[in-house]
């Protein structure tokens, strides 16, 4: 498939790594490695003083106040350097149970948070993101795909359908790493 995406992948970093980072959070996923050769910077807002990117892992009832039929089971989170908030920056859909390890998002299309808020991911609430997870979602590959939030449960079903995986395997192979922890981390 021809189409302009941009790569993350995030982790539960090892506990060595944590510790010696001062990271407490057992739901933090860090971004080890990206490729982003569509200069993609809609999770800039994301990223901290020290340059690092990551997410917390959330329960969505938690999180997110949802009509039930489109409740998720995780949300992803994080702190909006806009604003200095916590933010929900996407829910996890799974809609195929045979793929457990498979889910899609978007982000949050209001224009003021819940708390009156300006909205940092606001002007990319076109995009759509895709994710291959492993069992626990300590291991999150991300996928964005600028403009498809209309078409993400197609792209969904063609990740199911492995119609991305030329794609994904050429965006891992040119991966670079994000941030660098410090300590030699094992993905």
């Amino acid at each position: 498939m021809k189409q302009d995406i941009a790569y993350f992948k995030f982790l539960n970093l090892p506990q060595q790594v944590k510790k010696a980072n001062g990271f407490r959070s057992k739901k933090r996923l860090d971004c080890t490695q990206y490729c982003n050769p569509i200069n993609y910077s809609g999770l800039d807002c994301l990223v901290n003083h020290k340059g690092m990117l990551y997410f917390y892992k959330d329960n969505s009832d938690n999180v997110v106040s949802a009509n039930s039929k489109r409740q998720a089971e995780w949300s992803l989170t994080g702190r909006s350097t806009i604003n200095g908030n916590s933010v929900n920056v996407t829910s996890l859909y799974n809609e195929d149970l045979d793929y457990p390890d498979i889910y899609y998002g978007y982000p949050n299309d209001s224009r003021k948070l819940s708390n009156g808020d300006r909205n940092p991911f606001y002007r990319y609430r076109h995009d759509g993101y895709l994710f291959i997870a492993d069992k626990d979602i300590a291991e999150l590959e991300m996928i964005i795909i600028p403009d498809s939030r209309n078409q993400i449960r197609s792209y969904y079903q063609m990740l199911i359908d492995g119609d991305f995986e030329s794609n994904i395997n050429q965006l891992r192979q040119q991966a670079q790493t994000y941030f660098d922890y410090g300590l030699a981390i094992v993905s």
